[in-house]
């Protein structure tokens, strides 16, 4: 559209302007007249001016939502402590489809609880809610109290990369999210984060060189002060260091050498307590394109996966999720792990390793029961049986027999 044909339009439109606004008596319109000539104005101006009205839409739309409100980290602490001021220890167990509490399947009514860190002394726990538009919500609560969850933040996924925003206006950006008893921990390469809810100071983390928060997290990293890091994989195309991983993980299912694939390193001072479970047992094979052979199927490809269950819902007890659990005693914290023939307690105060069951023939799983008298029970399964130690700090303190000194790793 060329200047002057620009100028007649506009002149046509301050011309109906003029009409629609005159008070002289000939001229006055109906409501509906007048409401029609605006339109026309509109569209005219649209096709001038490629799409002003759109624009001007879009700015309305733009104003029409709501800001963002941000609270005061003190004002959130207030929030907390009215939830903290009724119930109280609990009994946290992971299912397929969420967690129970106490033994009571817990939802929340925004979504599907996606994670969770808990502090099983006083029942304090942070989840991860997933929402229908792919983010999360990370809510605060503690079990059975009488005032429900508040938020603490959102969680906004791009790839490989998470950014949180906290309702106090922090903003984290990170590879990992890790909910904890009292806030949350968002892992970087080499470094970490920890967000205690009502601290206006975010705590700075160093990671082990090699090491990666591990995704899944038994233990609570707020009460006990450790959290579980994962040994990076040697790249796919590192034949040497492909071959080194698969006699390690070779030796390691038959007892023969130790592995340090997983490790508890204290958030505070950075010690280490490395654990003899093995990368490769997080995962599962999915096999496709099979036939029925009667007795058996036959498949013409397999592939690996890491996955918390197998595909018949079982627990995968291989995974270091299952392997591995850590908690928070009057006695100091205790980490547990699993290898394929024993089940072992590392009392991480004294630096000692208890065995607490071994069996040549394997060794199926092993659980915590933590009872609301603060007693820790620690059951597993050997076999087609299983057994028990009905109190585990009272048996740490009493044993003498197959007790081995905590290892120690080689400084970076």
């Amino acid at each position: 559209m060329n200047n002057k044909i620009k100028i007649s339009s506009l002149a046509l439109i301050i011309g109906l302007n003029t009409g629609c606004n005159s008070t002289s008596p000939q001229q006055q319109m109906s409501a509906q007249e007048r409401a029609q000539i605006i339109e026309m104005q509109q569209a005219m101006m649209g096709k001038m001016f490629g799409g002003t009205t759109g624009l001007v839409q879009q700015q309305k739309t733009q104003k029409e939502v709501p800001p963002v409100v941000v609270i005061s980290e003190k004002e959130l602490l207030a929030q907390k402590l009215e939830v903290d001021a009724t119930g109280g220890p609990a009994i946290f167990s992971r299912k397929k489809d969420g967690i129970l509490i106490n033994n009571v399947m817990f939802n929340d009514f925004e979504g599907s609880v996606a994670n969770f860190g808990g502090n099983r002394l006083t029942g304090q726990f942070t989840y991860a809610v997933k929402n229908f538009d792919g983010t999360f919500t990370l809510k605060y609560n503690q079990a059975n109290s009488e005032h429900g969850p508040i938020k603490i933040a959102t969680i906004e996924r791009s790839g490989e990369s998470f950014n949180v925003t906290t309702v106090t206006g922090k903003t984290l950006p990170g590879s990992s999210v890790t909910p904890t008893s009292d806030g949350f921990i968002v892992g970087r390469a080499g470094s970490a984060f920890k967000y205690s809810i009502g601290n206006n100071n975010i705590k700075s983390i160093t990671l082990r060189d090699g090491y990666h928060i591990a995704a899944h997290q038994n233990g609570d990293v707020a009460s006990t002060g450790y959290i579980l890091l994962e040994k990076n994989e040697t790249p796919k195309n590192d034949s040497v260091g492909g071959l080194f991983d698969s006699i390690s993980s070779l030796g390691n299912t038959l007892g023969l050498n130790k592995v340090d694939h997983y490790i508890l390193v204290n958030i505070n001072d950075a010690s280490v307590v490395p654990l003899d479970v093995n990368l490769a047992g997080k995962e599962v094979a999915k096999h496709s394109n099979c036939r029925s052979k009667g007795l058996y199927n036959k498949c013409e490809s397999v592939s690996y996966s890491e996955a918390l269950y197998e595909k018949s819902g079982l627990k995968n007890n291989s995974h270091y999720y299952w392997s591995i659990d850590w908690i928070d005693t009057p006695s100091g914290p205790l980490a547990f792990y699993k290898t394929s023939t024993t089940v072992k307690a590392v009392d991480i105060k004294n630096s000692k390793v208890h065995t607490l069951f071994s069996r040549a023939l394997g060794v199926n799983e092993f659980s915590l029961i933590e009872h609301m008298d603060g007693k820790l029970t620690v059951k597993a399964v050997l076999g087609f049986s299983s057994d028990s130690i009905e109190d585990v700090e009272q048996f740490i303190q009493t044993n003498t027999n197959d007790i081995e000194d905590m290892p120690v790793m080689d400084s970076e």
